[in-house]
């Protein structure tokens, strides 16, 4: 029984540590591994105008994650980069927004590279995603 509450104790503790969620996208060197669906389904809503929010999870070397949300209101995206959980962040560790008006994409040879257009700050220069296809 104490064996028993112990690892109900340890899973709580680990998912508490552990901002990750089972909705999100995560993407572990370079690929995505798991949800990629998602990230289908809210170009698919971006393109017909439907609002829709996505959170991306990228992992550093070190295994912190990072987190990009792209959140659409049926107009614009808001884009959200957060690195506030990255132990060897620089200064700019923390939360950083901006909205974007689209999603560009270019096909190169084995992929789809996603880049976000017209933001109204620096940050959402910053993002990119690279989809195999």
């Amino acid at each position: 029984m104490k064996k028993g509450f112990l690892l109900i104790l340890l899973a709580i503790f680990l998912s508490a540590c552990n901002p990750v969620k089972d909705s999100d996208l995560v993407i572990e060197q370079e690929e995505i591994i798991t949800n990629s669906e998602k990230f289908e389904a809210f170009i698919e809503n971006l393109n017909n105008g439907k609002e829709d929010k996505i959170r991306i999870v990228r992992r550093t070397t070190e295994g912190d994650p990072i987190f990009d949300t792209l959140d659409y209101n049926g107009e614009n995206i808001t884009y959200t980069h957060d690195n506030s959980h990255d132990k060897y962040a620089d200064s700019s560790k923390g939360t950083q927004s901006g909205t974007c008006e689209n999603i560009d994409n270019e096909q190169s040879e084995n992929e789809r590279i996603y880049r976000l257009s017209g933001c109204s700050s620096e940050i959402g220069k910053y993002f990119e995603l690279e989809v195999s296809d």
